[in-house]
């Protein structure tokens, strides 16, 4: 049996296209529900990647700002897979609320970070799902925050299932979702049972959409990111950091008219997208831009050192009295672009818009600013020299600080 949809525009695979699994989500009476989405690396309609934020990341800005939404999943809910990482680094606020169901997978353990995490999702007016679910007492907290419970059909015993269903609706879950479907005889007995909703290859195998994929600048993206941590910029600033890249400007032009495509309104400049998403916002899908745009091969950490020298710079600066001490976060940040890119901070320096006394910061660290910049390299190498200014002891508060900073603001990159 097969109920799929036709797929909208499948283009041919290429490494510069941007690709999405889906999988319809059925009614007992065979009317589309909603979509699954998965990440797929081409239209071999396979996973190639092991990094689950990073999938999740790739699903989420494939869609929203390559692919389409409304491409993908028309009027219709799109159902997305969460990791722990992206669920409690709060950076899910970008996503259209009444557009998505986020799912919690099975390997999530309902600790307070994760309840939080859910807790605020839900106030914001989320849709919870839970994916693979096997009924187990200690998943209980999970159970009251979700709005639906996926049940993985085949690895609960049929003798069991009853039993199962009843648990759940006795616990007040208003929607049962059976999924991994794959006879005449399951989609029966699962119905019989009261499910609500049915997913599997009995319906429809997953299908694969593509699209030619918009590549931007890191350079940018890491400027972006940077810029927004400052809590006095205003949404003019960053309109101006946007329109220097684009490829960022599309990108924002597309992920904000892709997340508003049930409206018939169509936002159609930069100024207008920028002040509807929002510094919360514009941070989340910056986030989500920077983990997908570098290479698979660049260790993540390499962006959580940045943050965290970054934030040092910002620190030693106040410390030490100088001016715009926001100005040193940006460039601590940027001091590992040649790392990220693959190239000499002298090709580099001529991809971002900066001002001299930065560049010459980063190229030869000289000023006030490449005084302390070449302080926090210092003491990452465990050599504490502090400026003239400042004491050792400032700087261990400085770096000490900053890692729980970086702890307390979770992003993930």
């Amino acid at each position: 049996m097969s109920t799929c949809p036709t797929a909208p525009g499948v283009s041919s695979s290429s490494a510069e296209n941007a690709f999405v699994g889906r999988q319809p989500i059925f009614t007992p009476d065979l009317d589309v529900f909603a979509y699954e989405l998965l990440f797929r690396s081409g239209e071999q309609n396979a996973a190639m990647i092991t990094d689950g934020d990073r999938a999740t990341a790739n699903v989420l800005l494939n869609t929203f700002t390559d692919i389409g939404l409304d491409t993908i999943v028309g009027s219709k809910k799109a159902f997305i897979n969460l990791t722990r990482n992206l669920l409690t680094g709060r950076n899910l606020s970008c996503m259209p609320a009444d557009r998505v169901v986020l799912e919690i997978l099975e390997d999530i353990q309902p600790d307070a970070d994760v309840l939080s995490a859910i807790a605020g999702l839900v106030e914001q007016g989320y849709t919870i799902a839970l994916d693979d679910f096997v009924y187990r007492p200690e998943l209980e907290p999970l159970i009251g925050t979700a709005d639906i419970v996926k049940i993985e059909y085949p690895l609960t015993p049929k003798e069991e299932l009853p039993d199962h269903i009843g648990k759940l609706r006795a616990l007040g879950v208003r929607t049962i979702l059976a999924e991994k479907i794959e006879t005449q005889e399951d989609f029966e007995l699962c119905k019989s049972l009261g499910c609500d909703l049915f997913q599997g290859y009995f319906f429809c195998r997953p299908q694969v959409i593509s699209q030619r994929k918009t590549q931007v600048n890191v350079a940018s993206v890491v400027r972006l990111m940077s810029e927004l941590q400052n809590p006095d910029i205003t949404m003019n600033e960053v309109e101006g950091i946007i329109q220097t890249d684009a490829n960022l400007s599309f990108k924002l032009l597309r992920f904000v008219n892709s997340a508003n495509a049930a409206t018939t309104r169509t936002i159609d400049s930069l100024k207008q997208a920028t002040t509807l998403m929002g510094i919360a916002r514009l941070r989340s899908l910056a986030s989500m831009m920077l983990m997908t745009s570098i290479d698979e091969g660049k260790p993540q950490e390499l962006i959580r050192l940045a943050m965290i020298r970054g934030k040092m710079c910002e620190l030693l600066a106040v410390d030490a009295c100088a001016t715009r001490p926001d100005r040193f976060y940006t460039m601590g940040l940027l001091s590992v672009m040649d790392a990220l890119l693959d190239k000499p901070m002298e090709e580099v320096i001529p991809l971002l818009p900066l001002a001299d006394d930065m560049n010459d910061a980063l190229l030869n660290r000289a000023g006030e600013l490449g005084l302390i910049l070449q302080s926090v390299i210092n003491f990452e190498a465990g050599e504490v020299t502090p400026p003239v200014s400042l004491s050792a002891e400032q700087m261990t508060t400085a770096y000490q600080t900053a890692l729980r900073w970086i702890a307390d603001c979770k992003i993930n990159a």
